[in-house]
């Protein structure tokens, strides 16, 4: 499986970038428990380097017990908003993106990137919390 989204961009793209904010699921699946090293490096790079795109993570979690369905076997899911698909699109077809990505190939075994647009109104807020493996991490501890 070919983990760089330019794989698959143009057979998926749709005519209308232009359709307001979209979140993007990432399904994440670590090639061992130390990938989340080169894969955390990666999220930090992207989200500066890439800050143009209007990227914003606002979400991440380590899957726990499944409950119903069958999507396979994950270790992390991870949620990125973009203004729109346009920006997400430009951003992996991006120089600056595509520079950054043999840090995401060297962690993961396998990824899903899976767009939404939302269908009902929704609001955001802000919450703060302490602890939390990936943000001591991302921080340096």
């Amino acid at each position: 499986m070919d983990l760089n989204p330019l794989a698959t961009l143009d057979a998926v793209q749709p005519a209308d970038l232009d359709t307001g904010p979209v979140v993007v699921l990432n399904l994440l699946k670590f090639k061992s428990a130390e990938s989340i090293h080169p894969y955390l490096e990666y999220l930090r790079k992207v989200s500066a380097v890439c800050a143009d795109s209007g990227i914003e993570l606002i979400y991440a979690g380590a899957l726990k017990e499944q409950i119903q369905g069958d999507i396979g076997d994950w270790d992390v899911v991870l949620l990125a908003r973009y203004p729109s698909r346009r920006a997400c699109y430009e951003m992996f077809r991006s120089q600056k993106y595509q520079e950054l990505h043999p840090l995401a190939e060297e962690a993961l075994a396998r990824r899903v990137l899976w767009p939404s647009e939302p269908v009902m109104p929704y609001k955001t807020s802000t919450i703060d919390f302490e602890g939390g493996e990936w943000l001591a991490l991302l921080n340096g501890a």
